[in-house]
């Protein structure tokens, strides 16, 4: 009895075993079917061995005018014998280490890779080589859905089928970017070694592949592009390839442990393409705004983008072509200049010259200068937002002084000497500004504190200054953000190098009345399925008063029109210092550093500077859109000889006025 009651389960549990194997043998016949089905519908690449980017151009602001070309073609197609065995095995050891096993497809890995992807862990590609390959070449892998990976995987069987392991590996080779804008490994080679790809030895064969995970990103250890390179990642990344070597037997240990640290690699900054000074708007700001965009460098260089700048092609030309910055490094080596313009209110730069190596140090964002008197704009705003009367005449103007705080090495107190010998008993916020005179501003600046004129100069548009009270120990100041603190009045009177960049954006900021803008050099980039960028130009109120912003803009005006301007009209405001000219006309903020920065501070007058020639050769030369029209022209002061500070102090009493409750 117990038998036969024991025997009816296992019955019904051997209907069930059979019925489930049925079912399962249906959809796995269904799944071969409709695998086959789709296998069949996905096709290779038409032509595997065609030039696979097409770069992209670089416009002007008017969409025609090419300023350069950001293309991927600094491609050399070589054979497998042409390449080092270290290169092929480092490949496959940190890539794709079962490459001559699988069948174009690691079904092993894609089980793995589907498994920790469905339970939550970091998301795995598990594609291989040749699934890279043809994915790059039938362009979809920035697609990251399943059917993508179905047709790449597809591609990749199909392409087992029709060439070798080795012929793939050499397709591989030969198309895949490396960073720096080498396509190939014989590109990469020249790009970072200088030297052809058969004659890499194990510990450069073991870099160069270390950038196939993120080309131009953080295992390049000059970081070109400003993408986050550093050595220790990049070491990181090289001991992982050298050390996956030894896992697949292509490296003995011994060998391994020999090798401890980077090889040395080429300086990009060379500029071996002759890129010019259009160069560190090409490939620098346009690169940097794209990748924070989420466009990458690889996509730029490959993607066939037309991208729309914002520079003035007519404005750009006179600034390189007709005010001399150019000469002043080749006259004298000793000296350099460096320019940018921007537009108020927006941001958008206009023009830019940061030297003749754009691949090299930008002068114009890479180091500060000491700003000196033109800096003296922005501690009077600070100064008359904290509640200074701007026009009163009780400030101290006379020279030399001393000041507790202005001392020496010895922590002495030493002289301060104003522009060109200037002595003046009394004067005014104004008026300091107006003549360059150092000791009144310095003593503003002493009263409301170098902290106080450091958060008025990021509202206006410093991002960061070098502090000369920080040195190491070969002199170079450390650089600091605007509200890191504790500044020294001495900042007051530009003794904080700022850029030449943020220079152009303080005085776009007053020209525009406050409205604060960031600087930024990409209007949109588009490509064949339409507008894949567009600037939104970020901006905000300086947060600084009218009142403050009016009063500063009068001197500049005066400035301009007592030395320069009088045959042009009231229309054009500037501020100087022996190596600076800076300012604004109607829709443009121009800054200009050059000449010898050891002249700042010494007493050397700001009149018949370099600087000076550069900027009003540009200003007297300026495209008609950077003209006021005549009626709305901020004062006509050559015409009717008007007081521009004293209609702005007028005009400001008015408002407060206005705004005052009435008295019964």
């Amino acid at each position: 009895m117990r038998r036969t009651r024991a025997a009816k389960p296992r019955r019904r549990g051997r209907r069930r075993l059979i019925a489930l194997g049925l079912v399962l043998a249906v959809l796995t016949g269904a799944a071969v079917v409709v695998g086959s089905v789709f296998y069949a519908s996905v096709d290779l690449p038409e032509d595997l061995d065609a030039a696979l980017s097409q770069g992209s151009t670089v416009y002007y602001s008017d969409g025609t005018t090419v300023m350069g070309e950001l293309a991927a073609e600094r491609r050399t197609s070589v054979g497998l014998d042409d390449i080092a065995d270290d290169v092929q095995w480092a490949l496959i050891a940190a890539e794709d280490a079962g490459f001559y096993d699988h069948p174009g497809v690691d079904f092993k890995g894609v089980m793995r890779a589907l498994v920790n992807n469905a339970t939550g862990g970091d998301r795995q590609g598990a594609s291989t080589l040749t699934q890279q390959y043809v994915g790059m070449v039938a362009d979809i892998r920035g697609d990251g859905s399943y059917l993508r990976k179905a047709r790449e995987a597809a591609m990749a069987m199909k392409m087992e089928e029709a060439y070798s392991k080795d012929e793939i590996l050499n397709h591989y080779l030969n198309i895949v970017y490396f960073g720096r804008g080498a396509y190939g490994v014989e590109a990469g080679a020249q790009a970072f070694f200088g030297q052809s790809a058969a004659d890499l030895s194990t510990s450069q064969a073991a870099l160069l592949v270390a950038q196939i995970k993120s080309p131009d990103g953080p295992y390049d250890p000059r970081d070109p592009y400003g993408q986050g390179g550093s050595v220790e990642e990049a070491t990181e990344r090289w001991n992982y390839v050298l050390d996956q070597m030894v896992a697949i037997g292509e490296l003995d240990q011994v060998k391994r442990d020999a090798l401890t640290g980077l090889p040395e690699t080429l300086d990009p900054t060379d500029d071996p393409e002759g890129l010019g000074p259009e160069g560190f708007v090409t490939n620098g700001f346009v690169l940097r705004e794209l990748a924070a965009a989420g466009i990458t460098t690889d996509e730029v260089m490959r993607g066939g983008l037309a991208i729309t700048t914002t520079l003035d092609a007519e404005l750009q030309s006179v600034l390189l072509d007709r005010t001399g910055i150019r000469d002043v490094a080749a006259d004298d080596e000793a000296l350099a200049a460096a320019a940018a313009a921007v537009e108020p209110g927006t941001g958008a730069v206009l023009a830019y010259y940061g030297g003749e190596n754009g691949a090299g140090l930008d002068l114009a964002e890479d180091v500060g200068h000491l700003p000196g008197t033109a800096f003296n704009a922005v501690t009077a705003a600070a100064a008359i937002d904290a509640g200074f009367d701007p026009y009163a005449e009780v400030l101290d103007g006379s020279s030399p002084q001393r000041f507790a705080t202005y001392t020496d090495e010895d922590g002495n107190p030493k002289d301060l000497l104003n522009t060109g010998g200037q002595s003046v008993p009394q004067t005014s916020i104004v008026g300091s500004v107006l003549r360059k005179l150092d000791t009144p501003v310095y003593g503003l600046a002493e009263n409301i504190g170098g902290d106080t004129v450091a958060a008025a100069a990021e509202a206006l548009g410093i991002s960061r200054f070098w502090d000369p009270h920080d040195l190491d120990d070969n002199g170079v100041a450390a650089e600091t953000a605007p509200d890191a603190g504790p500044f020294q009045p001495d900042i007051g009177i530009g003794a904080y190098p700022v850029t030449v960049l943020d220079m152009a954006s303080v005085y776009a900021t007053i020209a525009s009345g406050g409205t604060a803008a960031e600087p930024y050099f990409v209007e949109e980039a588009s490509g064949a399925d339409g507008t894949e960028y567009e600037a939104e130009p970020q901006t905000a109120d300086s947060g600084l008063s009218q009142t403050a912003l009016g009063a500063v803009q009068g001197p500049l005006l005066d400035y301009a029109w007592e030395n320069f301007d009088q045959e042009t009209g009231y229309e054009v405001g500037s501020n100087a210092s022996p190596t600076w000219h800076v300012g604004s006309s109607n829709g443009l903020s121009l800054a200009v550093w050059a000449g010898d920065e050891t002249k700042e501070g010494d007493g050397s007058s700001p009149q018949g500077t370099l600087a000076e020639h550069i900027w009003w050769a540009a200003m007297s030369d300026r495209p008609d859109d950077y003209y006021y029209p005549r009626a709305d022209r901020p004062g006509e002061r050559g015409a009717a000889n008007t007081d521009p500070s004293a209609e702005i102090e007028a005009k400001q009493e008015e408002e407060a006025d206005a705004e005052s409750p009435t008295q019964d």
